[in-house]
């Protein structure tokens, strides 16, 4: 008689048999123990995947095995298992962009790397990234000198066709991070993007534009001004008060010709009065290089160390011209623009006041010619000094102060070389005729009246958030939806949500957390730190 039809038969006070519940228990106890170990092999494969193909596959798997939340989280929090058997040292790696377009990036990967520990991990952005792309990979100069043995650094690559400033590097930083993180055990909340001069520029539009996977932001020698300019090809509009998301580290050189430190400093005051945190720290002596490396690295390691990312802050302010793209901070997503009756109004926090000492020279985008001599000046800074002296963009640069320029270092050695009078002459050459200019600063003793910082041709929308326990207060601006991320490690699912916009009330209730959308996120973003059970799709309304 099988245990089957023994409990049909069995009613009231009829017992199985010593024996039938001893095996019953067992294959009961079986069956779950099966349950999580194939739940935990098709997590791990959701972990391992690497292409779209292979994530969505690897969803489906887990899904198909019907997990409820409580169970998948864990494990999909734990994350990947790391090997120890992996590249070590210095790795010359690529990847590809959606459209097919290789990147290479250079890691440096300590050789005592242990699979068990998670790594910090900086990336350095270079300069010159208007130059045509090179076959060597020494887009940065000296990197085994930023090597080191507790974190893992990169180095990625730009050029003319893929500016740090533009949507494909936002794609390519995003998509190396997540490809190191498949490989070696990172630390989502420490990792941090410096850059030098063009990169230090870079550094700024990623905080404009992409601020995410970032625990903060180093910026040498680089001028936001930059992105200010039409001219230089940044995609999409930069909004102030998106920097208040992440702290800043910044110097500048006293000495620099290119980004003189006066005129970076109306930028970076505005940043201040804006809510944002900058630590800057001006080298008088310095030019337009690294000189103070040494003497500054260890307070460079210490703000570092001191500013780890908060993948749930509790305080969110995004602002964008796009529904589609840049329309994310953290777990704040703008689904749709448009204004709405009794929305809030804010301070912008767009208004310059530039320096009257001293004027930007203006060469705004350099780029080295594959052939012949000198540096072809692809953009020049409307209202600069060079511009009001007749130079062009489309002048090659031949000689600065009758020093021969064929590289865009040569440039800045000649610049930042001493003369005796004031100004700088220099000779370029425009279709094919030599010309020659001085270049000298306006001679100026009242301030100039404030000014537009960034250019906002388009409209754009604005959300302002603060949670509170589960209540979250919004303001907006220029915006008909959006979407709460919703963590159980931020919010508690057992008791309901509130959800107040412009003082009026977008939802009041239980929200129930759902696989998918765990799963959805945590391919999106390889963050085991960053994990979302809900998503809320609130309608901005007019009061009544």
């Amino acid at each position: 008689m099988s245990l089957l039809s023994i409990g049909k038969r069995c009613r009231g006070r009829c017992q199985l048999p010593v024996v039938g519940v001893v095996i019953a228990f067992w294959l009961s106890v079986m069956a779950i123990r099966a349950d999580a170990q194939d739940l935990k092999a098709v997590v791990d494969d959701f972990w391992a995947a690497r292409s779209t193909s292979e994530i969505e596959q690897a969803v489906e798997a887990v899904l198909a095995l019907e997990p409820n939340i409580e169970s998948l989280w864990p494990l999909v929090r734990a994350g990947a298992t790391y090997a120890a058997d992996v590249p070590r040292g210095r790795q010359l790696l690529t990847r590809d962009n959606i459209d097919g377009v290789e990147y290479r990036y250079i890691a440096y990967i300590p050789e005592d790397y242990v699979p068990a520990r998670r790594y910090p991990v900086r990336v350095y952005l270079h300069g010159g990234v208007s130059r045509p792309r090179r076959d060597e990979a020494n887009w940065w100069r000296n990197q085994e000198r930023y090597a080191r043995a507790d974190a893992i650094v990169v180095f990625p690559e730009s050029w003319r066709e893929a500016m740090w400033w533009q949507a494909n590097q936002v794609e390519n930083l995003g998509g190396l991070l997540n490809d190191l993180k498949r490989d070696y055990n990172v630390n989502e909340n420490a990792v941090h993007l410096l850059g030098v001069s063009d990169g230090a520029t870079g550094v700024f539009y990623h905080a404009f534009k992409a601020p995410n996977p970032w625990a903060g932001f180093l910026s040498f020698n680089g001028h936001p001004v930059v992105l200010a300019n039409p001219s230089t090809d940044a995609d999409g509009q930069m909004y102030v008060t998106n920097l208040r998301n992440k702290p800043f580290f910044v110097i500048n050189g006293g000495q620099d010709r290119l980004y003189p430190v006066e005129s970076v400093v109306p930028f970076l005051q505005l940043f201040v009065d804006a809510g944002v945190y900058l630590d800057f720290q001006p080298k008088p002596e310095a030019g337009h290089n690294m000189q103070w490396w040494d003497e500054e690295s260890s307070n460079i390691d210490a703000f570092v160390a001191s500013q780890p990312r908060r993948p749930l802050p509790d305080r969110v302010v995004w602002e964008t011209e796009s529904a589609d793209l840049f329309n994310r901070a953290h777990w704040l997503v703008i689904t749709e623009l448009g204004n709405v009756e009794g929305e809030t109004s804010f301070d912008d926090f767009n208004q310059i006041t530039p320096p009257a000492a001293r004027a930007p020279i203006g060469f705004n985008r350099l780029g080295e010619l594959e052939t012949g001599v000198g540096v072809l000046l692809i953009d020049v800074l409307a209202g600069s000094i060079a511009e009001s002296a007749g130079v062009r963009a489309g002048d090659v640069l031949v000689e600065t102060n009758d020093i021969s320029v064929v590289t865009v270092d040569d440039l800045r050695a000649a610049i930042q070389a001493p003369r005796d009078a004031p100004g700088l002459s220099v000779k370029v050459e425009r279709d094919g005729q030599p010309l020659s200019f001085v270049l000298m600063p306006p001679d100026t003793t009242a301030l100039p009246p404030p000014r537009q910082a960034f250019p906002h041709p388009v409209a754009s929308g604005r959300v302002q958030l603060l949670r509170d326990g589960n209540e979250i207060a919004v303001a907006t601006r220029g915006v008909r939806r959006y979407k709460l991320l919703l963590s159980p490690e931020q919010f508690d699912f057992t008791t309901p949500f509130r959800v107040v916009t412009n003082d009026v009330e977008s939802f009041a209730g239980v929200v129930e957390p759902s696989s998918q959308t765990l799963l959805r996120w945590a391919a999106r973003d390889r963050d085991r730190t960053m994990l979302f059970g809900a998503e809320l799709d609130i309608e901005v309304v007019a009061p009544n």
